[in-house]
């Protein structure tokens, strides 16, 4: 297997959908569906979709710390993914503002996974460095356009 498809399926495929949900965010918005609404929704299909992969691929057995930390990443995504939903429908932001300033998670991830999982190791602190400023320069700029 060359390291296309797995970058592919794990990388690009979900940005070009995450680009996509975030404008059916805003539409949702825009729509008059508020925060809870919106979570609602997205929660029952998030949990049918857990259901039709379970079906599918027959997921490994469940371990307590599994789904605990599970939880916590759900608990982490609806409290972000609710406040999106509440600045686009009640302050009525524009997505192109916001999507360049969340975009930034990866900067969180990056460094909690270097602090807590041990990664890093694994980085090359000058491209990380380079890579970092480069992501929060294009954030003020696109914000700001």
């Amino acid at each position: 297997m060359t390291a296309f498809w797995p970058l592919f399926v794990g990388g690009v495929a979900p940005a070009i959908l995450w680009g996509i949900t975030a404008i059916f965010q805003k539409q949702s918005a825009v729509s008059g569906a508020g925060s809870s609404a919106y979570l609602i929704a997205f929660g029952l299909t998030l949990a049918a979709a857990g259901t039709i992969s379970a079906l599918i691929w027959r997921p490994a057995p469940w371990t307590a710390d599994g789904v605990g930390f599970a939880a916590i990443a759900g608990l982490c995504f609806a409290v972000g993914t609710g406040l999106i939903s509440f600045a686009l429908f009640f302050y009525g932001v524009p997505v192109s503002k916001l999507a360049p300033i969340w975009s930034c998670n990866v900067l969180v991830t990056l460094a909690v996974g270097a602090a807590f999982l041990g990664e890093a190791a694994e980085v090359d602190l000058i491209k990380l460095t380079a890579g970092t400023l480069l992501i929060i320069g294009g954030a003020v700029l696109v914000s700001n356009a």
